[in-house]
Formats: C-alpha cells, sequence, structure tokens
C-alpha cells in the first residue's frame, strides 16, 4: 500500500529536518557491517525498516545504533501506517507482539512478512530507551519519529 502523493509530502518533510545535516541512510537493519564512526553523521534516517525489527530486537538495535553514530544524533525513522480496507490483513501476532502479513509475490505465491505498525506510545516508550526529544507525526498512511540519540 503506497499513497505517492502522502508519500512524496512526507519525503519532502523529511528533507527539511534533515537539511544542513551529515546524513547516515539505513539501507539495512544489519549494524554490524555498517562503516560509522561517532562523530561522523549528525543525523540517521531509515525508511521503512521499523516494521520488519522485531519488537524483541529494537532495545539492542538502537543501544548499537548510538554506540557507532554517538550521542546527540538526531535519528529520523519513518514507517507505514494501517490503513482499514487498504493495508493487507494482520493474520497473525508472535510471542513479541511482533504483526504478520499475508502478501502474494508476482507469481502468486503467498508468503509471510512481518509487519508491524507502531502506536505512538509504543514508539515513545521504545525509542525512550536510548533517545530523548522524542516527537511523532503522523498522517494518514504514513509515521514519521524524530528523536535525539543519547
Amino acid at each position: 500500500m503506497i499513497n505517492e502523493q502522502e508519500l512524496n509530502e512526507v519525503r519532502e518533510h523529511i528533507e527539511e529536518l534533515l537539511d544542513g545535516h551529515e546524513v547516515l541512510q539505513l539501507e539495512s537493519l544489519d549494524l554490524d557491517s555498517l562503516d560509522a564512526a561517532p562523530g561522523q553523521y549528525t543525523a540517521v534516517y531509515a525508511e521503512f525498516l521499523w516494521a520488519q525489527l522485531g519488537r524483541e530486537k529494537q532495545d539492542k538495535f538502537l543501544k548499537q545504533l548510538r554506540d557507532k553514530v554517538g550521542k546527540d544524533v538526531l535519528l529520523v525513522l519513518m514507517g507505514e501506517d494501517y490503513v482499514d480496507g487498504e493495508s493487507f490483513p494482520v493474520a497473525r501476532t508472535d510471542q513479541h507482539g511482533n504483526t504478520y502479513e499475508f502478501q502474494k509475490d508476482d507469481d502468486g505465491n503467498r508468503f509471510e512478512v512481518m509487519k508491524n505498525y507502531p502506536s505512538d506510545s509504543w514508539l515513545r516508550k521504545r525509542l525512550g530507551i536510548a533517545a530523548r526529544e522524542i516527537k511523532v507525526l503522523r498522517s494518514e498512511y504514513y509515521w514519521v519519529v524524530t528523536s535525539r540519540l543519547k
């Protein structure tokens, strides 16, 4: 589910937030191979990755990210909101609270995908372990959270 117009508006807002920063854009959740040092970047941006990070791994991920890039770095995360009638239905929830959807590939084969839709309170609680100044912005289809690593 992608709403192109809203996605473009959200990305424009994020560009404004990141203007003037030396930005590390995360393409993967694998921080072990990340080549970054404290002080090298003033901001970190990740788009659509948080939904695929198991709730049981989020604290470790945030601590590892802070260790890699240092304190006071602006963290900007963007993800999709669940939209009734447009998002894939949640198929199951595991023991950690992660939710999964069934999706289909181009050949019509059905497969399961972890897709978490965090609430504002969950984002604040989770990020509060490693960050401060947490702000959540929601549109109909997307959410953006900003914070400073502590």
